[in-house]
């Protein structure tokens, strides 16, 4: 539920949901996924400067996109899910924030929902295009001191030998001590972790978390 604030007519228990409001941050799955849905081409930028692959244009396919096998089963909620509008390519962004021991088989249930979604009844597998999941974690889930680890399906007697399935999944971490990325995913990374604003990009980023905070005056309930 989002509550709408009038600033100037506030009750004490609106002040104090107030001010966690203004407090928040982009680790906040919330103001995540409405930053990056205000603004496709910044959204485009960043899946490129990670992937570091070129992207023409980008849709939304529903904002904060619910998958679902069945009626019974678990479904789940996707902070940000967009296709390449010229590719068959599909990237999903996640704001991970709780170190949970869970988090590389629930990227495993998102892969396999994300593509029980991609085919309707009787189209053929080849149909399934490359799709990217990315999880943004405030906390190094394999404690190598990677910014970054990107897994993709490989062969257990030939390492180099892949799969060739079109998945890649990749985990973020804000609190890599290596020099394995970009200067500019390195910022997009100090920035989750701690709000520093080191270059155009990211200032970019940040003044428009400010206006998705501003437009609403809202808190998620």
């Amino acid at each position: 539920m989002i509550k709408i604030f009038d600033e100037e007519n506030l009750s004490a228990e609106e002040k104090i949901l107030f001010e966690k409001w203004k407090s928040l941050t982009i680790q906040n799955d919330f103001i995540f996924s409405r930053t990056l849905e205000s603004s496709p081409d910044l959204c485009r930028r960043l899946l490129e400067k990670i992937l570091n692959i070129k992207i023409k244009r980008i849709r939304y396919i529903e904002r904060e996109k619910v998958l679902k096998a069945r009626t019974d089963s678990k479904g789940v909620r996707l902070d940000v899910y967009v296709e390449d509008k010229d590719t068959n390519r599909s990237f999903d962004i996640e704001m991970q924030v709780t170190n949970s021991d869970n988090l590389a088989k629930r990227m495993r249930y998102y892969q396999g929902l994300i593509d029980l979604d991609k085919l309707k009844p009787g189209q053929v597998y080849d149909n399934l295009g490359e799709s990217y999941i990315i999880f943004v974690c405030p906390f190094d889930l394999f404690g190598n001191g990677k910014h970054m680890y990107t897994f993709k399906e490989t062969c257990a007697e030939i390492p180099n030998l892949l799969l060739g399935d079109g998945s890649t999944k990749i985990f973020l971490n804000t609190k890599g001590t290596a020099d394995d990325v970009s200067a500019d995913v390195k910022s997009f990374l100090d920035y989750v972790e701690s709000g520093i604003v080191e270059n155009d990009f990211v200032r970019e980023l940040n003044d428009t978390v400010q206006i998705v905070k501003s437009n609403r005056m809202a808190v998620k309930e």
